[in-house]
Formats: structure tokens, C-alpha cells, sequence
């Protein structure tokens, strides 16, 4: 069976992606299974860029097919903000 790396850390949302993709014959595993630590720098200027970013990355170091996103917060009211900065938006 191959294996796909969900690159998560995140327990909740790799339990999501198993059961997304539970009738795909793969062996999922997360960062956590496979003990990687190092992080991608996300400096794209769209979710889009990132996540293709963090696929590149973790494909290397992994040398697996790769599930990657990145998302984030976009509010109409903030005209979009913090959209990819949300995790580094300092407008809290």
C-alpha cells in the first residue's frame, strides 16, 4: 500500500483528511508519524502559493506524494484581512 503524507501536525484536521480519502487504497500518515519537525518558510502571497510551498518542502524531506493547504481567515469587513497573515496578523 503507498503511503500519502497529509503535512499536518494538526490531529483534527488529519482525522479529517483520513476520512475524506478513506476509500483511496493509501496508508495516510502525518508529520507527527513520521517525526518531522521543520517547517516551510509561508511567505506566499496567496494561500495557493503556500500550500504548493509546503508540498515542495515536506516532498523533499519526506520523499512521498504529498496532501498540503493553507488557509486562513478572510473577512469582508477588513477588506480581506488577515487573509494569508492570519496566523502572523498583528491586528488582534
Amino acid at each position: 500500500m503507498e503511503k500519502l503524507l497529509i503535512a499536518t501536525t494538526n490531529p483534527g484536521k488529519f482525522r479529517e483528511y483520513k476520512i475524506l480519502l478513506q476509500d483511496l487504497p493509501l496508508k495516510m500518515v502525518s508529520l507527527r508519524d513520521l517525526k518531522i519537525r521543520k517547517k516551510p518558510k509561508e511567505d506566499g502571497k496567496t494561500f495557493r502559493e503556500n500550500a504548493i510551498k509546503k508540498a515542495k518542502f515536506y516532498s523533499r524531506l519526506a520523499q512521498l506524494p504529498i496532501l498540503a493547504d493553507d488557509g486562513g481567515l478572510e473577512i469582508d469587513y477588513l477588506k480581506g484581512e488577515p487573509g494569508v497573515k492570519s496566523r502572523r496578523w498583528p491586528g488582534y
